[in-house]
């Protein structure tokens, strides 16, 4: 296949290549993380607002089993749709742009309210194997012109890695022997202490998401439900640092040739994201749904890892920073 002309920014590579670790480091069937990976490389590379994924049930009815809405996580649904709308659209296999219709399949249903969208990429998820649509990934951001080619292009070969990651999935299922004959081919059997290492905190990431999307009434009936499940999201942040701490002494103060390679997978879209748009330390617990706590013991292992001691330094040390923005 033909390599198309038009290359990545040097920023976004970064992002992809953090993200298809994280698709490749998850569990078969594990679609949520997935999902929660491309919402998060896209979320470094441009202003999001709401986030989702979709499939096809058929030739009128959509599943939404991920949905994330100005930061609030929402319930998966399944919905009935027509043939003028956006989901009809994605099924013919064509990308949706905002410049398409002005808008016009993004408003349909809703009110224009002061949050109003205002741009909007949907990107169709696709069988190669079959050429056959089974579902599409969508942003939408209440910043006009905020996906441009660049995001664009990311956004479209995130889509392919997801579902490459689900065909694997199904070819997974389909020869359970494969690591029978050769266990020590499995990468999910940790061989050292970095492996043992990213496989734990891979395990407290997933905890922490699942914690982080419970929610209960904040009505006095709940109030004991409610402190078990803070004392269980802290008793994972506490977790999350003995791990952090325990590998870091473990690991002394060696040098690295590559410092981006010895970054964790968690490490490096902090640095990305602090290269980007220089959040601090609050806006990066509420970008990324962990406690400011949390993202100082990230900051402060990217800055030892990369030998620098101050954060703005991040982006050059990386050497990849997005030339359209201001970092």
């Amino acid at each position: 296949m033909q390599r198309p002309v038009s290359e990545f920014s040097p920023f976004t590579t970064t992002v992809l290549r953090a993200a298809d670790r994280r698709l490749r480091a998850c569990e078969r069937g594990d679609a949520m993380t997935r999902y929660a990976a491309c919402r998060a490389a896209l979320c470094a590379l441009a202003s999001v607002d709401t986030f989702y994924i979709g499939h096809y049930l058929g030739p009128t009815t959509l599943s939404i089993p991920y949905c994330v809405d100005n930061k609030q996580f929402l319930s998966a649904d399944v919905q009935q749709f027509g043939p003028h709308g956006m989901s009809a659209y994605i099924l013919t296999g064509k990308v949706y742009r905002w410049a398409v219709d002005d808008g016009h399949r993004v408003r349909l249903g809703w009110d224009v309210g002061e949050h109003a969208v205002r741009d909007a990429l949907v990107v169709p998820l696709r069988r190669s194997d079959r050429d056959e649509v089974i579902g599409m990934m969508a942003v939408e951001s209440t910043t006009a012109g905020a996906f441009d080619d660049d995001f664009a292009r990311a956004m479209e070969w995130l889509a392919r890695a997801l579902v490459w990651e689900m065909n694997q999935d199904r070819e997974f299922a389909e020869d359970l022997g494969l690591y029978e004959l050769y266990p020590e081919l499995d990468s999910k059997q940790p061989r050292n202490e970095l492996e043992q290492f990213r496989l734990l905190s891979g395990e407290l990431e997933r905890l922490r998401l699942s914690l982080q999307q419970l929610e209960l009434p904040q009505s006095e009936e709940f109030a004991q439900q409610r402190r078990v499940l803070d004392d269980a999201r802290e008793a994972g942040e506490r977790l999350h640092l003995l791990l952090v701490d325990g590998h870091r002494a473990s690991a002394g103060e060696r040098p690295v040739a590559d410092p981006e390679s010895a970054l964790t997978t968690r490490e490096l879209e902090i640095a990305t994201l602090i290269a980007a748009d220089g959040l601090s330390n609050r806006q990066l617990a509420t970008r990324l749904f962990i406690s400011e706590k949390t993202v100082k013991v990230h900051v402060g292992n990217v800055l030892r890892k990369l030998g620098i001691s101050q954060r703005s330094a991040i982006p050059f040390v990386l050497r990849q920073v997005h030339p359209s923005r201001d970092v």
